[in-house]
């Protein structure tokens, strides 16, 4: 089974590819309004090797409240000198009608999610810190084989070297329960959980008319070993790798309103073992090449798309070289402040375990609408197609979502919502479907 990427979540309103654009902004970048502020943090791994996307690292952690929510329920936080924190508890409870995604033997089931956020930010004249923490923990009254559990820890640190001169320094951490068929292990008795760290450091620089962008980070991947239901494990570190990046990033910051830039992007993956189970070498040489369009100063679009050029070259000689061209990109339309359009498209390779072919081509597109209907009161909706090629086969995901919002106070909201997957794979006996409905609380300060 090749790579699936999961859809972005409705609530994820724009994290834009490249927000290092202007070298005169004093405070961080920030997401565009979103009627929920706990959900714009859940956003998925969408491409687990980093160089195949223009910017993926570019993720915000500091979103802004809806101006319809700005007075009477607006969060206030938490100050701790020139800190201020954003704590909040999400309590839902939900119904799946396929717990197990089986194609022939749909399992329904009832669950909890609970899912603790802590976010933070500075409120510094100069320079600039935000954090993120977040978990997503899923437990099944019966069923208990499918639990899972999320995790991520994020944090961005901006240093203002000079006037046209900072520097950023990143780092996070992701544990994912959710499925690993990106890895082709065959889960027999749960998910094995997978822990990715990242960690990078990038400098801008503003030449003006041209701003310049050179980053360096590096990537770490490990998965847990797959418990069997006969008993004993199945080893899975001959998966580990970790993959090294540098990138340089020009755009052109001269024109009003599209801002052109070109990305080149070089990440080697590197396995701790030289061979898998299948007796492969799966260390690649990966490059991404990019050229695109910022738009910025727009009243009622934001965001960016990009051309985009993948190729992956294998060190094992039975593997064959894979390339793929496509789209990237984040567009944002408003028009008006109380709704919110987001169009997202994307273009990755993404690695298999596959004895045939050691990647997948994958091409995901995804619209999503969120409206404000009164100071307290937002709705959502959204809808996604994936289109994921390996080698001889293709598989299809479609994904729906509908979701209300309603903020009783301040501090509580209630909400409701329903996801919908098809899933249509290169034969008919692996088709399945999946409906989900959940209603619970959210508790902020």
């Amino acid at each position: 089974m090749t790579v699936g990427l999961r859809v972005l979540s409705v609530c994820v309103v724009a994290s834009l590819f490249g927000a290092t654009d202007s070298a005169y902004a004093q405070e961080a970048v920030t997401l565009h309004p979103t009627v929920s502020d706990a959900a714009a943090y859940d956003i998925p791994v969408i491409a687990p090797i980093p160089q195949l996307t223009i910017a993926p690292e570019e993720k915000q952690l500091q979103p802004q409240q809806p101006k319809q929510m700005a007075n009477s329920y607006g969060i206030q936080g938490i100050s701790l000198g020139g800190i201020r924190l954003y704590p909040s508890l999400q309590l839902d409870s939900l119904s799946t009608s396929n717990v197990s995604e089986s194609a022939s033997e749909a399992q329904p089931a009832l669950g909890v999610d609970l899912k603790p956020s802590l976010r933070f930010e500075s409120d510094w004249v100069r320079h600039s810190w935000v954090g993120l923490a977040t978990g997503d923990f899923t437990s099944y009254l019966k069923n208990q084989t499918y639990n899972s559990q999320q995790a991520e820890i994020d944090t961005k640190f901006r240093l203002d070297v000079r006037h046209t001169t900072f520097a950023e320094f990143e780092a996070s951490y992701n544990l994912d329960q959710t499925g690993n068929v990106e890895n082709e292990i065959n889960t027999v008795n749960g998910i094995p959980p997978t822990h990715t760290l990242n960690a990078s450091v990038a400098i801008t620089q503003d030449f003006n008319p041209v701003a310049g962008r050179l980053k360096l980070g590096i990537e770490r991947q490990i998965f847990d070993d797959t418990k069997l239901s006969a008993g004993g494990k199945l080893d899975n570190s001959d998966l580990d790798d970790y993959t090294p990046s540098a990138s340089l990033r020009l755009s052109y910051r001269e024109p009003p309103v599209l801002k052109p830039f070109v990305e080149l992007i070089y990440a080697p993956t590197f396995r701790d073992q030289n061979q898998d189970r299948n007796g492969l070498n799966h260390e690649s040489q990966g490059l991404t090449a990019g050229a695109g369009v910022t738009i910025d100063n727009s009243s009622i679009w934001s965001g960016e798309v990009a051309l985009v050029y993948s190729v992956s070259t294998y060190k094992d000689p039975t593997l064959a070289t894979i390339d793929v061209f496509g789209i990237n990109g984040n567009l944002t339309w408003k028009p008006v402040d109380a709704t919110t359009v987001l169009l997202t498209l994307l273009t990755a390779l993404n690695e298999t375990n596959s004895i045939t072919s050691a990647a997948s081509k994958t091409h995901f597109a995804g619209i999503d609408v969120t409206h404000a209907v009164r100071e307290n009161l937002g709705l959502q909706a959204g809808l996604g197609f994936e289109l994921d090629k390996g080698s001889g086969e293709a598989n299809e995901t479609i994904t729906s979502s509908i979701g209300l919002e309603m903020q009783l106070n301040p501090g509580l909201t209630w909400t409701a919502g329903y996801d919908g997957t098809w899933f249509y794979g290169a034969t008919s006996a692996g088709n399945y479907s999946e409906q989900r409905i959940s209603t619970g609380i959210i508790l902020r300060r």
